[in-house]
């Protein structure tokens, strides 16, 4: 009875699982706006400035 149980859990909770993860991605990982990307790439930019 208890290993019919551990089967389910593992069936149906692994699938559960990756769901559950792939949507945190997809919803942790955003676009940024066109300020965003400029003083990103300003930032980059004097990065390797200084580092010459």
């Amino acid at each position: 009875m208890f290993g019919d149980i551990m089967w389910l859990v593992v069936v149906a909770g692994g699938p559960l699982l990756l769901i559950v993860l792939m949507a945190y991605a997809v919803i942790a990982r955003r676009r940024r706006g066109p300020a965003e990307q400029r003083e990103s790439d300003r930032a980059t930019n004097r990065l390797y400035r200084d580092k010459r």
